[in-house]
């Protein structure tokens, strides 16, 4: 079958936005996109999340297919790569019941080879995948400033452009389908790493009387200033040593050595909201 041709971009008034998961992260890109205008069919494997979907103005349907025959753009919002697979794959998934020249999103925070081996699934459906990693965490969810990072066909993001810009500021193209994964990936061993490095120096810092709070814009105006440090208030680490675990695991597959993430993983052991609170 020929590659599908490139969707027409969507509107508020004749496209429907699907959303796969009302989660932390779902039930927020879906508030926004509702507030925008936009019609929202949603699902998740909880009962109460659908009817959270409902209360929230979405039409709420009880599987991954019923999302996915119902939208022109399916944002699939779920945890991992088994996650993915199992609402994407199967004779209930997305795959069996998009409709030919729909929009498959993958915002989960999978590894790039899951994406890379579903996308020829979807084509062979007629149907477009791209990964659109979410970047910023709760806080920009909330907010609706999330960045996306995204790999794919640039005129497959195109036509999706306009639903996205309801809960994120900056939606890139990284390069093809699995490169927002990627991108992801850099990102988040960045950001941990450097969270874990101004925590313990903010650490000392109190230990020898001044307090973080104080000393943080000072470092803002110094080479040690990062943008981790910038925005501390707004960290919430969602399990950041299985995220640099699962990074790993990818660069031993490559053949690339990374010591200093190697040592770093343990150390994000329980490293959540409430550790950081300690030098807030």
């Amino acid at each position: 079958m020929p590659e599908p041709a490139a969707p027409a971009p969507l509107t508020r008034d004749g496209s429907v936005v699907g959303i796969v998961g009302w989660g932390k992260m779902g039930r927020e890109i879906g508030g926004w996109l509702l507030r925008d205008g936009w019609r929202v069919v949603a699902t998740d494997v909880g009962a109460d999340a659908r009817s959270a979907a409902a209360e929230a103005g979405a039409r709420a349907v009880e599987s991954a297919g019923e999302v996915a025959a119902a939208s022109d753009l399916i944002l699939v919002v779920v945890v991992d790569d088994a996650q993915v697979r199992q609402v994407l794959e199967g004779a209930e998934g997305i795959l069996a019941a998009a409709r030919p020249g729909s929009v498959v999103a993958v915002s989960a925070s999978i590894r790039p080879d899951t994406c890379q081996e579903l996308a020829p699934l979807a084509e062979a459906r007629g149907v477009h995948l791209i990964d659109a990693a979410l970047v910023g965490g709760e806080h920009g969810a909330r907010t609706g400033g999330l960045t996306l990072m995204c790999g794919g066909a640039e005129a497959v993001l195109d036509a999706c452009r306009p639903a996205l810009a309801a809960f994120a500021t900056h939606v890139c193209l990284v390069g093809p389908v699995g490169a927002g994964q990627v991108a992801k990936m850099v990102n988040n061993l960045l950001l941990f790493a450097t969270l874990r490095a101004d925590y313990e120096a903010l650490r000392l810092a109190r230990a020898l009387g001044i307090e973080p709070n104080k000393l943080r814009p000072f470092i803002g105006a110094g080479s040690g200033a990062n943008r981790a440090l910038t925005d501390w208030a707004y960290h919430h680490p969602n399990h950041p040593r299985r995220g640099v675990e699962r990074s790993i695991e990818v660069a031993e597959e490559l053949g690339v050595q990374m010591p200093l993430f190697r040592a770093l993983a343990p150390l994000l052991d329980g490293f959540d909201a409430t550790v950081l609170d300690e030098v807030r």
